[in-house]
């Protein structure tokens, strides 16, 4: 088993996730030309300095570092002479820092850092969307090392990973503590909207208003087995997946804190986890932006009084907070063998199946209410925002 581990860049964290297993970890600026999979306002701000000091530090540990540059979008502007001078500084600071590898999600980056910074390894990001033994074949044709799966289904389709196992002979990778929603039909406008809202070009200063990710707990919350339905691996499964040819795991998320990342990387580094399932995922009390980022931060990315009602912006703020869910994982030896067993779920509707529904009804316990309660206030803010209020004082 090999683990990717994200960084935080916090000082403290590089010696506690030295377990093993972890032989690399991967973040990112919070902005930068590129951009990437989270919005530069949830995640910590790093001096380029800092971070080459930090890369130091997980190289002298014996680990390797890939930098982000995941974003699905660049908005033509790597189509400009401009753009073109601004990509090849920052892959020029990333081979100062000694950077080893790069993530990526659009095909003519993989082909222009092939070419023009052969150095470094190249891991296609999830963003990438390789569902298919064809669309991994073409990743692998540009020169790609890693493929990350994409949509979090596929780690309950075993068929179709055999094939494309069998079909390249770069490593695949698939992400462990996922909690997105089954079939999210939010993946291309959610990964659009987080790719811009982490590049520094832009003149709306990084400011998003993620209603994807309102409507993603309005969904798991409205909809029984939601939580069995998300994709996420126990770590006491990993080795149904080596079964398969897969070795290479994926942790996130780079923006909590170092004791949440050290604690879901112990967990899998031991392949085992005798508690509450949904401690391994995030959850604001998990994230550096909930508790640690200062008043300038705050101000800096949510205070935009001209393009919203910040008034009611700091309402759904209040409505963030930790989902009180407890997954027994002691319950849950044996779940995956469905999967093993059956086709994969992509062919036939919930409805039919109610599989992950009975599941959920004899593993999750959610106080009685707390479900409906919390779901109605996201439905709230959900209806404010299509209706237009979210932007009228």
């Amino acid at each position: 088993m090999k683990l990717a581990v994200p960084t935080n860049w916090q000082p403290d964290l590089v010696k506690r996730i030295k377990k093993p297993g972890v032989d690399v970890v991967y973040g990112k600026l919070n902005s930068d030309f590129v951009g990437g999979g989270r919005p530069a306002c949830i995640c910590p701000e790093v001096r380029m300095q800092e971070a080459k000091k930090h890369v130091k530090e997980i190289h002298d540990n014996g680990l390797k570092f890939n930098y982000l540059l995941n974003a699905t979008c660049l908005g033509n502007h790597e189509w400009t002479i401009r753009g073109q001078r601004r990509l090849r500084k920052l892959l020029t600071w990333l081979t100062d820092i000694k950077a080893d590898g790069v993530v990526v999600s659009v095909p003519y980056l993989a082909q222009f850092i092939r070419k023009n910074y052969p150095h470094f390894t190249i891991v296609a990001s999830c963003l990438a969307l390789v569902d298919s033994v064809e669309k991994a074949i073409f990743w692998e044709d540009l020169g790609a090392n890693v493929i990350t799966m994409e949509r979090p289904e596929m780690t309950r389709d075993f068929k179709l990973l055999r094939e494309i196992k069998s079909h390249v002979k770069c490593e695949l990778q698939l992400i462990v503590n996922t909690n997105c929603i089954k079939d999210c039909p939010f993946i291309l406008y959610h990964n659009n909207l987080v790719s811009h809202s982490s590049q520094n070009f832009r003149p709306a200063g990084i400011f998003v208003f993620d209603y994807c990710r309102f409507f993603c707990r309005y969904k798991i919350l409205s909809e029984p087995g939601s939580f069995i339905k998300a994709a996420w691996i126990r770590p006491e499964d990993i080795s149904v997946y080596e079964g398969v040819g897969i070795n290479r795991f994926k942790v996130v998320d780079r923006n909590m804190t170092s004791d949440a990342i050290s604690f879901i990387t112990d967990a899998y580094s031991k392949r085992s986890y005798n508690g509450n399932l949904y401690d391994l995922f995030g959850n604001p009390s998990k994230s550096l932006w909930f508790k640690k980022f200062d008043p300038v931060h705050r101000l800096k990315y949510f205070f935009h009084p001209f393009k919203l009602n910040v008034f009611k912006l700091m309402k759904m703020g209040a409505v963030l907070k930790d989902l009180e869910v407890f997954i027994d994982n002691t319950k849950l030896g044996g779940f995956i063998d469905y999967f093993l067993k059956n086709e994969s779920c992509r062919y036939k509707a919930c409805s039919e199946c109610g599989y992950c529904k009975n599941i959920e009804e004899s593993v999750v316990t959610i106080a009685p209410g707390y479900r409906e309660e919390i779901a109605s206030q996201y439905g709230h803010f959900i209806d404010e925002s299509v209706s237009g209020a979210i932007f009228k004082y």
